[in-house]
């Protein structure tokens, strides 16, 4: 599979996606703060990400996240009048 990641990719990913700093991902693994970052480009460079959001997303594709069913179920729809509304009054 494109993009495979090894263990240790594994392992920084998870901690990373479990919002843990890379300061603290690197004392936790004994690592040096510039190999976790490292580690992270790496692995945007396997998925053909640019940003930590397309790494979120990719993360989310391939399974190391779970989704709940109904997580998207409380935003609202941008088709109500009340969202519109708000998003105009922002850009104003």
């Amino acid at each position: 599979m494109k993009g495979k990641l090894s263990k240790r990719e594994e392992q920084i990913l998870k901690l990373l996606l479990a919002e843990y700093t890379q300061s603290e991902i690197s004392s936790i693994l004994g690592l040096s703060y510039s190999r976790v970052s490292d580690v992270k480009r790496i692995i945007k460079g396997k998925w053909e990400v640019d940003s930590t959001i397309g790494l979120i997303l990719e993360s989310i594709r391939r399974g190391y996240v779970e989704l709940e069913r109904d997580t998207f179920d409380e935003v609202p729809s941008f088709e109500s009048d009340e969202v519109k509304d708000s998003c105009i009054e922002r850009s104003v």
